[in-house]
């Protein structure tokens, strides 16, 4: 290679990585507006826990908000523990937290960016042509306003990591995959790589990270079709990926019934939930081709519920639709790898949030990792269709075009996070235009009593409650919202308690139960008699609850007979609530109410159960002998044992 050939190709590459960087900059000025917004529904109860005992000061502290998160089976560690690079205490600003999650949006962008030019170079693509469709990919999805609702809502960052640790664990696969034909040791290296560290960290950032085999499988399936296998690449695959893939979903069919039984909480069976999913898979496929900006947000709780197929009539479209998608991504997957790969791939990552478990209906924040598929695909097909055409002035269009869209893309995106950067505009917006949301009509009749303005949040709950007239968080909300702000509630506890078929399965209760119970301490206003609060309380205890909930439940419900000062139900309770949930820490909180009574040797029983509770701990979380011991001394000199 001739002097002026190499300058030509470092001119080429340095041209090069200044449009990345000028699109990252740009993703970044656009997602800046967005820095100033609030925190946001679950972001609260994922992170006060770094306010407890005083802040994450200590390595005890740290190693109890790591692995003592419950969001999930495997407590998400990784994204846990990313959380205190912006904070260790509780308040705190969002500012840094949005800053980091912006920062892991950019760093993914270039990961995407990276596995299309993979992809890209399996089917062909070399050159200018190769590289300008991976950075218009990239681009494409790092300007999507369909990711703002991800990026700036900041317990999203377990979605995130996810993406990310998943995109370094297939670029790894993908690299392996060529080089372990060539050299078997270091491409084996590569494959085993891809899910130690990389997709062991994205199960741990959130468990869908899972479904990173069956994108592996998917990529076997499409784009390397054509590809030889050698013999060691077949045994790892098979050993690495289709066993324990395997052994996934033996084990959601043998705990089938219990993974589902959380069914008795939504207002939605089984049944409704997969034929509603239909009809929402198919809305976030018009979200990533078609962005309707005004429609995005978090709050999605008034989706109409599919009872049948026929009602709504777009569920029947809808299935239909999908399963015309598949089978046109088995039938064209040899002939047309990169259609079948997009359908695969974005249907693949929907399977355990969309299909039979329990979760909540529809979330944007499920197309994170989901859409890259459908952009792949589309910017695959453009970029053929212009190397095809032969007129300058059909090839201009269709340039114009992809500008266009890329420009559109830019324009929505910081439409939304300027709103997301304002939250009463942020609040109010989402209020006015989901008026079937009662989250969202929560979430602003709080927001106008901050700003001064409880008269009209108090209407707008009124409202909300009478669409829902016995659901029983917005009940206990509004009662609340009354006790705080003056008002009065148009029920009494005692009329809440009577009421015959309660409904439940909107929020958690036992945060409007907490603050309930910080009303009757700080005497915010009227409560009625004793045996009303505890006939209300009783009440409650007959709705169906998950068991750690009834737990705190319980625990609860044992403040309201220490604030009664009735030692004995309380104790009573805090036992209901160590059946459900067998941690230390309610021991410990018996032994101390027992102790304030005078009654040492029974403290002393309740240590000794909570040091067996700390014995069962999870191997990650921190001990509680130290404390338990301290107590067990100084009760022992109470006793005048030695």
């Amino acid at each position: 290679m001739n002097s002026k050939q190499l300058t030509k190709n470092c001119l080429r590459a340095a041209t090069y990585l200044a449009v990345i960087a000028t699109v990252l900059l740009v993703t970044y000025f656009v997602y800046r507006p967005g820095l100033s917004g609030p925190f946001l529904l679950d972001d609260f109860s994922n992170l006060s826990a770094l306010g407890a005992d005083g802040g994450v000061n200590s390595l005890q502290a740290l190693m109890q908000f790591v692995f003592g998160n419950t969001s999930g089976p495997t407590g998400r560690p990784v994204s846990m523990l990313s959380f205190l690079i912006d904070g260790q205490d509780w308040p705190v600003t969002s500012t840094q937290f949005k800053y980091t999650n912006i920062m892991i949006h950019l760093l993914t962008g270039l990961l995407l960016g990276w596995f299309a030019l993979l992809l890209f170079s399996v089917v062909g693509f070399s050159g200018l042509k190769l590289q300008v469709s991976a950075l218009v990919v990239a681009s494409l999805w790092l300007l999507h306003p369909l990711n703002v609702s991800t990026t700036l809502y900041i317990v999203q960052r377990m979605t995130q990591l996810m993406a990310l640790f998943s995109l370094a664990a297939l670029i790894c696969y993908m690299k392996g995959r060529v080089l372990v034909n060539v050299n078997a040791t270091k491409g084996l290296m590569l494959l085993c790589l891809s899910l130690f560290p990389f997709g062991l960290f994205a199960v741990l950032s959130k468990e869908n990270g899972a479904l990173l085999l069956l994108a592996i499988l998917v990529l076997e399936f499409t784009f390397f079709a054509h590809l030889a296998s050698s013999k060691v690449h077949k045994i790892w695959l098979i050993s690495a990926v289709c066993l324990p893939l395997f052994m996934i979903f033996a084990y959601m069919a043998i705990t089938f019934e219990a993974l589902t039984e959380d069914y008795t909480f939504r207002n939605f069976s089984l049944m409704e939930r997969l034929l509603t999913e239909t009809r929402i898979i198919c809305d976030y496929l018009v979200g990533i081709f078609i962005p309707q900006v005004n429609e995005f947000g978090l709050f999605r709780d008034d989706v109409l519920i599919s009872s049948s197929l026929v009602s709504p009539l777009t569920t029947l479209v809808a299935l239909s639709f999908l399963l015309g998608l598949v089978l046109m991504g088995f039938m064209v997957r040899t002939r047309n790898p990169v259609l079948s790969f997009a359908i695969f791939w974005f249907l693949g990552w929907h399977l355990i949030e969309s299909t039979f478990l329990p979760l909540e209906l529809y979330f944007e924040h499920r197309n994170y990792l989901a859409m890259m598929g459908p952009l792949i695909g589309l910017v695959y097909y453009l970029a053929q269709a212009l190397s095809v055409l032969e007129k300058k002035f059909a090839i201009r269009i269709l340039q114009s075009t992809i500008g266009f869209g890329l420009i559109l893309c830019i324009g929505m995106t910081l439409q939304l996070t300027q709103l997301w950067g304002n939250t009463g505009a942020l609040l109010t917006h989402w209020a006015m235009q989901k008026p079937g949301s009662v989250r969202a009509q929560i979430v602003y009749a709080d927001t106008l009593a901050a700003v001064g303005n409880p008269d009209i949040g108090f209407e707008r709950l009124l409202l909300t409650q009478q669409q829902h007239p016995q659901e029983i968080t917005l009940l206990l909300h509004s009662w609340n919202y009354a006790c705080n702000h003056g008002k009065v509630a148009p029920y009494s506890l005692e009329q809440i308690s009577q009421m015959e078929q309660l409904e439940f399965f909107r929020d958690d209760i036992n945060f409007q139960l907490r603050v309930l119970i910080e009303n009757l301490d700080n005497e915010s206003c009227a409560f009625p008699p004793q045996q009303h609060v505890v006939a209300f309380m009783e009440r409650i205890s007959e709705l169906p609850m998950r068991a750690w909930d009834r737990a705190n439940f319980h625990f609860l419900f044992s403040d309201v007979f220490v604030y009664y000062r009735q030692l004995t139900p309380a104790l009573i309770e805090l036992s209901e609530a160590f059946e459900y949930r067998q941690t230390a820490d309610i021991p410990i909180r018996q032994a101390i109410l027992s102790a304030s009574a005078g009654n040492f040797a029974d403290s002393l029983v309740f240590l000794e159960r909570a040091r067996e509770a700390d014995s069962k701990r999870g191997p990650m979380l921190p001990s509680r002998v130290a404390e338990i011991l301290r107590m067990e001394q100084d009760l022992q000199a109470r006793l005048g044992v030695d």
